[in-house]
């Protein structure tokens, strides 16, 4: 058996031969990024962003009479604003760990923080999505009482409840690259919702699997699954449920991580410009940087330490509580 000496985190193995090919690893899986309303903060403009909503002017059913000009109307606003926030990390990385490992420490390191900062976006923008005021539950009223999974009349009554706010369906995404720049895709309001539902989705009437599109596209190449009716569905593993949040699991077939009580998970459906994120700079707006191991550094004269960190400006937001809806359901064991 080896014993390694660890430096700092990492375990130099040095005359140990080392597979040259890297198992896979982990990436972080980004959906929700892709639909939101894009709104960069400049540098050196403040820390708060506001969005400002005219109201709707009341239909003018009565009759003008002659001669007799009528009460103007008047212009009112609705006002959303939010405060951009800051996050970041950083891996130290030793001397001699730059001059005698033999993996790229360096690479590997910037690698992972980069997961790490995708993630932190995908993670603060499911907080912000499934903390709307609009909600359904599958049977009850209370999170607590939940033992029953999404069904077709919830999609229904969710879509119905959007198309009665004057929700418009999404017919644009933000294009991948590092420019702001949206692709035109099929209309359509869109379902985000954790991978453990995808049973519950497929065994729904009127659903349509993604293979079986035709000409239609997905609005997510990988993560697409299907749609029912108007609503594409779109899951990830990150978009983590409320565990053991719902009623006592016993005899309701529901998926209980802790045996005890329903595990809760959330669906959001979103139509356009339900919500926003706010970088800073750009629509990435993660900033990295590589400091090696330098004699002569002030606080590290002996050049012992150096370090890969990143650091964004970065925060989501509701724009439209009316324009997203939350239903609240559990999802199926599967046996």
């Amino acid at each position: 058996m080896y014993t390694f000496t660890t430096y700092g985190d990492i375990s130099p193995r040095v005359g140990i031969y080392a597979v040259a090919k890297m198992l896979s690893r982990v990436e972080p899986i980004l959906v929700l990024d892709k639909f939101a309303l894009v709104t960069p903060l400049p540098k050196n403009k403040g820390e708060v962003v506001k969005w400002r909503r005219i109201r709707p002017l009341a239909v003018s059913t009565t009759s003008l009479t002659e001669g007799v000009t009528p009460p103007p109307s008047q212009l009112q606003y609705d006002t959303v604003s939010t405060n951009i926030a800051e996050f970041g990390g950083w891996i130290q990385i030793t001397d001699k760990i730059a001059d005698l490992h033999e993996d790229r420490a360096l690479d590997d390191a910037m690698t992972a923080l980069a997961d790490q900062a995708a993630s932190t976006k995908e993670e603060i923008l499911w907080g912000i999505l499934r903390g709307g005021t609009a909600v359904l539950y599958s049977n009850g009223t209370t999170r607590s009482g939940l033992n029953t999974p999404m069904d077709f009349d919830l999609v229904r009554s969710a879509t119905n409840t959007l198309k009665r706010n004057h929700a418009k369906k999404i017919t644009t995404r933000l294009k991948a690259g590092p420019d702001i720049a949206t692709e035109p895709v099929n209309s359509s309001f869109v379902a985000f919702s954790h991978v453990d539902l995808e049973r519950d989705w497929r065994e729904m009437d009127s659903f349509v699997p993604v293979e079986r599109y035709g000409t239609l596209k997905p609005l997510d190449e990988e993560w697409e699954i299907g749609k029912v009716e108007e609503l594409r569905i779109i899951l990830s593993p990150q978009l983590i449920p409320y565990l053991g949040a719902g009623a006592t699991v016993s005899g309701s077939g529901m998926r209980s991580e802790g045996g005890v009580n329903c595990d809760v998970y959330s669906v959001v459906i979103v139509a356009s410009e339900a919500y926003g994120t706010v970088p800073l700079k750009g629509v990435n707006a993660v900033e990295m940087a590589v400091v090696n191991p330098k004699m002569g550094t002030p606080g590290d004269y002996l050049g012992q330490r150096g370090g890969v960190a990143w650091k964004m400006w970065y925060q989501a937001v509701r724009l439209n509580e009316q324009w997203m809806i939350r239903v609240e359901c559990c999802a199926t064991a599967l046996s």
